[in-house]
């Protein structure tokens, strides 16, 4: 199927399953969610456009959206049924994480609930995001923990959209490729964020922890007024829950967070030691831990370090032991 051809179908299902309130379009002011956008115009259905400011965006693309997109309705997060912002978050839940997002839930998820929603999210972008469907729901917190794997009976599901407890949603670029992106914006002319061409391959929160870490070092290079915000948020939350006991100071944690490893990984290169986590018993190590050399109690026990088997002449020292 062509990108024509694409359009064509999109803008029938679009007609097809319009509801007498309009879509609710997720607009993030993306090229995914500006194909969504014109798509909707081309269509002539109803809709209304949402933007979830997550407090942290680039500015760059705020005002591009201001400018480009003044229809757009804004909204800033909530938590705790209080205005909250992202640094704000960090003292209480910790930095955010690929597998700890609570940014994406607090700022980003909570939208369009009662409503037949569009977005852009797209298979090609992840190998999570190609195992979903066109066609989708989702349901608040509560009730996805009660129906968990299960499917909703729709006669259930009416009633919780009715409730505002769930969400329709179509992906409507589903299965369209980033190339047929671009082309429909230059099809169509369509102005764009210009940090695109400045080699942004995804725009949104800045240092966002799904994307690289060149990526990530970039964005705070720009913009260091929301680095150094996260920085003083890092310090608050040391002193008040999140330790982070093996760095010196906020300023390490900031640079292991952007790193995207493990805080293991993180140590290990800084003291230039190449730990291989091979599964494999016959897989050859490069470095290896050999045995503590003797102390006196109370000492900090040396370990010496090995390369093949042989004594390199250096040590790493552990915790200290307490005296017996």
């Amino acid at each position: 199927m062509n990108l024509d051809q694409k359009i064509e179908r999109e803008i029938r299902i679009l007609r097809e399953y319009e509801p007498p309130e309009g879509y609710y379009l997720a607009f993030s002011g993306g090229k995914d969610s500006q194909v969504c956008e014109h798509l909707l115009r081309m269509s002539g259905v109803k809709y209304d456009s949402h933007y979830n400011s997550t407090t942290i965006d680039a500015p760059d693309l705020m005002k591009f959206i201001r400018k480009d997109y003044p229809e757009t309705n804004w909204h800033y997060p909530i938590y705790m049924k209080k205005p909250t912002n992202f640094y704000q978050l960090i003292t209480r839940k910790g930095l955010p994480s690929r597998k700890f997002r609570w940014c994406c839930q607090v700022f980003k998820e909570g939208g369009g609930y009662g409503r037949l929603m569009i977005d852009g999210v797209r298979a090609a972008e992840s190998p999570n995001r190609a195992k979903r469907q066109k066609f989708e729901y989702f349901l608040n917190k509560y009730y996805h923990a009660k129906f968990k794997d299960q499917e909703v009976p729709p006669e259930q599901l009416e009633k919780l959209l009715a409730k505002n407890r769930a969400k329709q949603i179509i992906h409507i670029i589903f299965d369209w490729s980033t190339q047929e992106v671009w082309e429909f914006i230059k099809k169509f002319e369509l102005n764009y964020c210009k940090l695109y061409d400045e080699g942004y391959t995804r725009i949104g929160c800045v240092g966002c922890p799904m994307a690289s870490e060149k990526q990530r070092k970039m964005e705070y290079e720009r913009y260091p007024r929301i680095r150094a915000n996260i920085i003083r948020a890092i310090t608050e939350g040391k002193e008040r829950k999140f330790k982070y006991e093996k760095f010196k100071d906020p300023e390490e944690v900031f640079d292991w967070w952007i790193s995207g490893i493990s805080q293991v990984k993180y140590f290990a290169a800084k003291q230039q030691i190449t730990i291989d986590f091979i599964n494999e018993p016959v897989a050859p190590k490069l470095f290896s831990f050999g045995h503590a050399k003797p102390h006196l109690p109370g000492e900090e026990p040396e370990i010496d370090i090995r390369y093949d088997g042989k004594s390199t002449g250096e040590t790493f020292k552990t915790a200290k032991t307490e005296p017996k």
